[in-house]
């Protein structure tokens, strides 16, 4: 879709997604003086985490300054859009979570100290953010989130997604890059390995969801 001097790349929908709390993953690049219209939606939140370029976001009556590595919360029925302030493209990555039906009690996430968004800020009710980077040859932990969705997307760099069945008796190995994403059902053990020559920066959504684990 381009509008608005913008182009969005849709990357997931709730219908791809097996019983998902996930409305929609895009992806959205912004060119110079590019703008999304103002909306709100009052059955759904949003988290934005911000790629490349320069850019504000209203929220409600305020607007926010973002810029590469912002993350930004919108909860459900503020108004908002984005604007590219900069001379440069502007992109993000945007994640939306259903609350057309209460959200099941959270499980406390792990302190792995690299949250940009927390679960429960700005009165969020499904939706979180962590940014996690790994050296080029080395791999991440383990990973099992028994109540929670994941979409990760990769910020720079080149990784092995290794994702293994509850029982580990049987694991898969997928390729990404900048240019996709990848989506975890809950109670899938999982880990990256860095097969680039550089820095991974690997970026967590995290939704809270209401199916039990596959």
């Amino acid at each position: 879709m381009n509008e608005n001097h913008r182009l969005v790349r849709t990357v997931f929908r709730r219908a791809d997604l097996l019983a998902s709390s996930v409305l929609a993953v895009e992806q959205s690049t912004y060119f110079a003086a590019g703008k999304s219209p103002v909306h709100a939606e009052g059955d759904s939140e949003e988290v934005i985490y911000f790629r490349r370029g320069r850019g504000k976001v209203l929220r409600g009556a305020e607007y926010v300054e973002v810029g590469p590595g912002s993350a930004v919360t919108i909860p459900g029925g503020i108004a908002h859009h984005v604007v590219n302030t900069g001379e440069d493209v502007l992109e993000h990555i945007l994640i939306s979570a259903d609350l057309s039906r209460p959200a099941a009690p959270a499980r406390a996430l792990p302190d792995t100290g690299d949250y940009l968004v927390h679960h429960g800020a700005d009165g969020l009710q499904r939706l979180a953010c962590r940014k996690f980077t790994i050296a080029a040859g080395e791999q991440s932990p383990a990973w099992t989130h028994d109540d929670r969705e994941v979409v990760y997307a990769i910020s720079g760099g080149f990784t092995i997604v290794h994702v293994g069945l509850p029982g580990g008796e049987y694991e898969w190995q997928y390729a990404m890059d900048g240019s996709n994403c990848f989506w975890l059902p809950p109670g899938r053990p999982h880990f990256f390995r860095n097969v680039g020559d550089s820095p991974l920066t690997v970026v967590a959504l995290l939704c809270l969801s209401d199916a039990p684990p596959l």
